[in-house]
């Protein structure tokens, strides 16, 4: 608590009580009305905060990668209808920030909602024409990887090849190479992983669905950018039998498309 020490006379009478010699002369004198010792100084007032503490909150770090999108459109969708999806934390704790931007930009009224602790469901009417909608998707103020994803709204006998925003946009599903094991066989366990490699076919869009015994999709589908249009996709399912798994790059079939495939 103490800085320093140094020797010191301190006055130990009271004021108005000084001994005879300082009345006599009008002067204190320090070796009668004083005592001489060692004495601890406290610090300087200024030391000391005056000012109550100020308490600064940060936000909660983030990995935002563990972060999965379930049942999100690998095709494209038609005009005024509605995008559903699912996001799952898979852990991690935060606020989710989602945002759609149709064609020209403009702002699409999403609606979320908190499906249990670990998932929140996402809907919006894509209302707004035919185009290139961006789903801009924080957590904590963090975009997720790939974020924005894009979503193509095809009017009626729309082709979605007159949405590609650049005239020389080439691509060549015939050159695209893909590998692992989750093409040949399905583990109910586990998940299952398969890399799609299109490296070599252009620029276009990477569209994975797989539909299970009862036509329906399967629980979780997940396609992750590696960089130099290198792809992870794993998914998982839950009942045995036959499924149907559907790749396309674009509006084309990659080689091997459809795989049929079969869970026990």
């Amino acid at each position: 608590m103490f800085k320093v020490s140094q020797e010191i006379r301190l006055n130990i009478n009271a004021a108005g009580s000084a001994s005879s010699s300082s009345i006599i002369s009008g002067i204190p004198d320090p070796e009668k009305d004083g005592t001489f010792g060692r004495y601890q100084r406290t610090p300087e007032a200024d030391a000391y905060p005056t000012e109550p503490p100020h308490v600064y909150i940060a936000p909660e770090l983030t990995d935002p990668s563990k972060v999965q999108l379930m049942h999100f459109p690998n095709g494209a969708m038609r005009v005024d209808s509605t995008l559903n999806f699912n996001i799952k934390r898979n852990g991690v704790k935060g606020n989710f920030d989602v945002r759609l931007e149709g064609p020209s930009g403009q702002p699409v009224a999403v609606r979320q909602q908190q499906l249990d602790p670990e998932r929140f469901q996402i809907e919006s009417n894509l209302n707004v024409g035919a185009g290139l909608y961006k789903v801009h998707i924080k957590c904590n103020s963090v975009s997720l990887p790939r974020s924005p994803f894009i979503i193509v709204v095809i009017g009626e006998g729309t082709n979605p090849n007159q949405l590609k925003p650049d005239s020389d946009f080439q691509s060549d599903a015939s050159k695209i190479q893909s590998r692992g094991l989750g093409l040949s066989h399905i583990n109910l366990v586990e998940r299952n992983e398969f890399t799609v490699d299109a490296s070599q076919a252009g620029h276009d869009m990477l569209f994975v669905g797989i539909l299970g015994p009862k036509g329906y999709p399967c629980d979780e589908v997940f396609v992750k950018h590696l960089g130099r249009n290198v792809h992870r996709v794993i998914y998982r399912v839950s009942e045995s039998g036959a499924y149907i798994l559907i790749a396309k790059w674009g509006d084309e079939h990659i080689p091997g498309s459809p795989f049929r495939l079969s869970a026990e």
